[in-house]
């Protein structure tokens, strides 16, 4: 292969001129006549960053923009369905596979109606769009149901502008309302519009009244308050809005209880949808699948930049069969077909299309698009790469993208589409896949998880290699659309439309958005079928105080990490012991009720079904009485892993543990049930830190009396400067902070100082259980999928390797249900953080405590069992690295007069018996007769720990520094490499 001699990487090489690209074997691409009117071409394109976006929020709001979006559809596939055969009476079944807001025009109501649109796959494998109305609303929080007549009349008047549909008197349940276990409701006015332009207007002007009646509230001398209700002034019995800021297409799916994932029987009569779920088809439809990835040119140790490096190649896969577009202006000869086969499961075929200039490459890869209408569109990283550089070459060239493919950046800076989703794995690898930090690119992951090493090219290489040696870049190329497409198909897409199927949002947000944002939508779809009243979301107060002093931030103290040794133990090197006799006595005395314990209640058996009880407890009587009769051993250690399963989802479940059950004494003392005796409050300790200025409350006073007596800079430069009183309360307290914080430094030679402080929280055992039932909910199917993972997993093994679909088929359902309990994982673990988010409905620090400061309890507990009776290496959160004498009891069999066998881990069941009797809620109640309020009182506890083990090898690294350890950094090896002889 030809090669310049002395070339030393310039960037001219990004325009390097292929001077018989007309002759030979290349021939110009014939494209066929474009769709005339809005999808035709211009002279001069559309700016996607300006109000023409039709992929921002408040482009539905326009009927241009919208025509715009039903046009790309309907070149895409996706027609209106708004009419079926028999009048209506035969539906069309379609698999949901996207959904997103928009506006309905009609002639009776000029700015027309909110309605979503549901884009269907078929069975047939074709595609349609349903539209559906559904009204918009928010609840008005009242002072008293008394004047609801009063307000409601008021409002009218108020909001005639807003054009409200209706106002109707509902009543939920609100959760924070004083003593409504005793069945009192919250009486609000819900407000109907016609779309979400009057809701936002509505919305906008009541607001400013709701917070001047917030701040007047304090005020209000408690003693008199029926005394201030004054119904000749309806606008201050204004108490809250409630669920103004639930997005549209929320609202609706969880109304209609309508989720991505799912098969529907769509009726359309005349326009009006509606939707039924057929829940006897569970397996996915096939949606198409591209996915894509670009290489550009690049000046010398540069990133690329698109307004002047170009495209040199696009690779992409669909549905499994390979296609190459390269640009012959920067490549240096024609690409003939080729295959890119990393293993035999991920095959790749690719056709090559070669083309004149870059203008011809978008345009080929557009043209492809639309000729195949894909409904997924995967990428790595092209949320903040591969689309941004696209989409700036195509306006280069005077195309617009949206126009062409309809793909648009949108109000979070990300691509999509209406039709399309955009699945940008590298969302999915940083949010679920639990790879390192390290471990994040693409080549790593496609190692880790696709288990080939891809090809890999040095990016200084490639503008150069486009003219020497242009057939090893293609290669490169396609070797990450390959990876792309095989991560997308194998791990994400199961993953993703699996949550779509339980949480309210489309696939495209399921992606992206925080796991805080997921468990919110969970809850608040049990919060609207259980009736209860979302609350607003949370805002810290500006300024807090602790015993005389100004409060910088406050939390609580969390889980407890630790690295207790450094080395490396192997379990063919013996190890020093010494066993404290005292901690066997007492393992001997808990002996017969810690296999009767894993008998019971980790296996539900009786005692009686066990055949073989006596023997079993007589080897272990043996062991211990061996190890306490010599405490100083050197022997081989057995190296294990014992940790909480779903440590803080357990300790949430079993101590009934929510938001809404954080109570206080004034609480209960308005509770009918504060009675004597009673035993619904079960009190908790918890750890709260805060960090304080040392400045006290007198030189607090004094230092904002002298802020009084300044000014402030104005808010526009031509006005007039500021006193204190004319600032915001924000701002007010922004200045205080700043001033008292150089006091503090003068004065105290500090600026803050923390104290931590342990409290005492009271649970409510007879709150609505609807936050608890969830975690549990989620938690038991994430059980039951990783139980049937292991299931196909051992059907796999069973299969002769000759049988290779069954094999694949059993594989694929093993990545299924790891998926699958994956997903749950990641959700389920953060029920617990989401109560301290910023901004979350469902927040309490006081609950986000209590669950850190058990959990570290029960791990030092162990701890403290496991270093008298071994070594432990390393604390986790929820576990303990440890190694124990290779003579301690390990595994036994306890045979059942039934056949089967009950397997005793006895380090496992020795801890679990310990964490029972010390952590077991015996308070925990149940609600079995709403009539009368009658609850049941039982015991509960699914806080279990789980050994995993014994490892062959684990190696623990030193610090740099004297004295303290490196924290979660060690390797352990399932399998042994023998030390040279």
């Amino acid at each position: 292969m030809p090669s310049r001699p002395g070339f030393k990487g310039s960037s001219s090489a990004r325009y390097v001129k292929n001077e018989t690209r007309s002759g030979g074997r290349y021939k110009t691409t014939e494209y066929r006549a474009r769709p005339q009117g809005a999808l035709a071409s211009s002279a001069t394109p559309v700016d996607p960053y300006v109000a023409n976006n039709p992929m921002l929020n408040e482009s539905i709001q326009k009927k241009e923009l919208v025509s715009r979006i039903d046009q790309i559809d309907s070149l895409m596939g996706f027609e209106r369905f708004e009419h079926g055969e028999n009048d209506g009476n035969k539906p069309r079944k379609g698999w949901l596979i996207n959904l997103h807001a928009t506006t309905i025009p009609s002639d009776n109501y000029l700015t027309g109606y909110s309605g979503v649109d549901y884009y269907f796959l078929d069975e047939e494998g074709g595609s349609f769009k349903a539209t559906l109305q559904y009204d918009p609303y928010f609840f008005v929080d009242i002072l008293s149901a008394d004047y609801a007549s009063e307000i409601e009349e008021w409002m009218r008047r108020f909001l005639e502008t807003c054009k409200v549909k209706s106002f109707d008197r509902v009543v939920k349940e609100d959760l924070s309302l004083p003593n409504h276990l005793v069945g009192l409701k919250k009486s609000l006015i819900k407000l109907t519009f016609h779309n979400i332009q009057d809701l936002l207007m509505a919305r906008r002007l009541l607001t400013p009244i709701i917070k001047e009646n917030q701040m007047n509230k304090e005020s209000r001398d408690m003693f008199n308050f029926n005394m201030d209700i004054d119904a000749s002034d309806p606008l201050k019995l204004l108490s809250d809005i409630k669920e103004y800021d639930v997005p549209y297409h929320v609202r609706v799916a969880i109304d209609k209880q309508i989720r991505v994932g799912k098969w529907y029987n769509v009726f359309a009569k005349h326009g009006k949808v509606e939707f039924v779920e057929d829940k006897e088809l569970i397996a996915f439809a096939d949606p198409v699948v591209l996915a894509f990835d670009i290489e550009t040119t690049k000046a010398p140790l540069k990133f690329p930049d698109a307004k002047i490096d170009q495209v040199m190649m696009i690779s992409y896969m669909i549905d499994g069969e390979g296609f190459l577009i390269t640009n012959r202006e920067i490549i240096s000869e024609d690409i003939a077909d080729f295959e890119y086969t990393p293993k035999p499961e991920y095959p790749g075929l690719f056709t090559i299309f070669n083309e004149p200039d870059e203008k011809h490459v978008l345009l080929r890869f557009f043209e492809h698009i639309r000729d195949v209408r894909p409904t997924v569109i995967a990428t790595f990283n092209g949320d903040f790469f591969d689309w941004p550089f696209v989409e700036n070459r195509s306006r280069f060239h005077d195309i617009d993208m949206f126009d062409e493919i309809g793909f648009a950046k949108d109000n979070e800076g990300e691509y999509k589409s209406k039709y399309c989703v955009h699945m940008d794995c590298f969302r999915w690898v940083k949010r679920d896949s639990y790879l390192p930090q390290g471990s994040q690119g693409l080549k790593a992951v496609t190692t880790a998880k696709l288990g080939y090493n891809p090809t890999e090219l040095d990016p200084e290489l490639m503008t150069p290699y486009a003219y020497e040696k242009p057939q090893l870049l293609a290669e490169y190329s396609v070797s990450d659309a390959v990876a792309t497409y095989y991560l997308y198909y194998k791990y994400v897409h199961p993953f993703i439309f699996s949550l779509c199927t339980i949480i309210p949002l489309n696939p495209d947000e399921v992606l992206r958005k925080g796991t805080g944002t997921l468990c919110e939508m969970l809850l608040s779809v049990q919060a609207y079928e259980g009736n209860i009243l979302l609350p607003n979301k949370h805002s810290d107060p500006i300024e807090r105080f602790y015993d005389g002093h100004l409060l910088e931030s406050e939390t609580y103290v969390g889980g407890h990490v630790e690295s207790l040794e450094a080395g490396v133990f192997r379990s063919d090197i013996p190890t020093h012991f010494k066993i404290d006799p005292n901690a066997i006595d007492e393992l001997l005395g808990n002996l017969h009720k810690s296999i009767k314990f894993c008998i019971e209640v980790e296996n539900n058996k009786k005692m009686e079904e066990v055949e073989n009880f006596d023997e079993v407890y007589s080897q272990i009587e043996a062991a211990l009485t061996e190890l306490k009769q010599n405490p100083a051993r050197n022997e081989k250690p057995l190296i294990y892993h014992v940790d909480v399963a779903s440590m803080y989802p357990n300790i949430m479940t079993s101590n009934r543990l929510q938001p809404d059950s954080m109570k206080s004494e004034e609480d209960c003392a308005a509770c009918d049930f504060n009675r004597p005796g009673k035993n619904c409050d079960r009190r908790l300790p918890w750890s709260w830190r805060g960090e304080y200025y040392p400045a006290e409350m007198n030189e607090y006073n004094m230092i904002k009396r002298t802020l009084q007596n300044e000014e402030f800079p104005p808010q526009k430069p031509w006005l007039p400067p500021r006193t204190f009183d004319e600032l915001s309360y924000a701002e007010q307290a922004s200045a205080i902070k700043k001033r008292i914080s150089d006091y503090s430094r003068k004065v105290y030679h500090r600026v803050k100082q923390s104290k931590v402080v342990t409290r005492e929280a009271i649970i409510c055992q007879r709150e609505n259980p609807f936050y608890v039932d969830t975690v549990r909910s989620f938690r038991d199917r994430r059980y039951e999928f990783k139980g049937l993972a292991k299931v196909w997993k051992g059907k796999a093994n069973k299969i002769s390797k000759s049988n290779t679909i069954a094999r694949d088929e059993a594989n694929k359902m093993v990545v299924l249900y790891d998926s699958l309990q994956l997903a749950h994982k990641v959700i389920l673990n953060s029920f617990y953080g989401y109560v301290m988010r910023k901004g979350s409905r469902w927040y309490s620090m006081e609950m986000a405590g209590i669950t850190c400061l058990t959990g570290a309890t029960i791990i030092q507990m162990a701890r403290k069992l496991v270093e008298r009776i071994g070594r432990p290496l390393e604390l986790d959160t929820d576990g303990i690295w440890c190694i124990l004498p290779q003579s301690f009891p390990e595994n036994f069999s306890l045979k059942c007069k039934d056949g089967k066998k009950i397997l005793l881990e006895y380090p496992c069941s020795m801890l679990n018996y310990l964490v029972h009797k010390d952590f077991t809620n015996d308070q925990y109640q149940t609600l079995v007769d709403p009539e009368t309020f009658k609850y049941e009182t039982r015991s509960d506890n699914s806080i279990f720990f789980e050994v995993d083990g014994p490892y062959k090898a684990m190696i623990l690294p030193t610090s740099k520094e004297e004295g303290k350890g490196l924290k979660k950094r060690y390797a352990v090896s399932m399998t042994m490499v023998l030390l040279p002889s």
